[in-house]
């Protein structure tokens, strides 16, 4: 197996987890089937999960694109896969901002530690 093929295995691996892994995370009672989260929370939840889709297409695009610069497309699929990763590091510099609700903690889990 040549590298080329390798790195888009393991591109291709990461863009199907950025689709899958919103819903695999959201789809259930901490989040969307969550009583307690507004209809608005739930809004930016499934904007999040929809998010991850689009970028993960784009993602696959640049991957197996045979047109443009290789090394270009590398970067673009590279660069656009991790964007989402960013973006949920980014989101614990706004306030009030915790990685779970409450309710959904473990015994000896707090909401200030980093995120499992």
């Amino acid at each position: 197996m040549n590298k080329l093929l390798v790195g888009r295995c393991l591109l291709t691996f990461n863009a199907v987890g950025i689709a899958a892994g919103g819903f695999i995370a959201d789809m259930n009672a901490t989040h969307i089937y969550n009583p307690h989260w507004p209809p608005h929370a739930k809004f930016h939840d499934g904007q999040t999960m929809a998010f991850g889709v689009f970028l993960s297409l784009a993602s696959l695009l640049f991957i197996w694109r045979r047109s443009g610069d290789r090394q270009t497309n590398v970067l673009a699929a590279a660069l656009i896969g991790g964007i989402l990763y960013w973006a949920q590091a980014a989101a614990f510099a706004f306030p009030g901002v915790a990685w779970t609700d409450p309710e959904f903690l473990k015994p000896g889990q707090s909401l200030t530690e980093f995120p499992p």
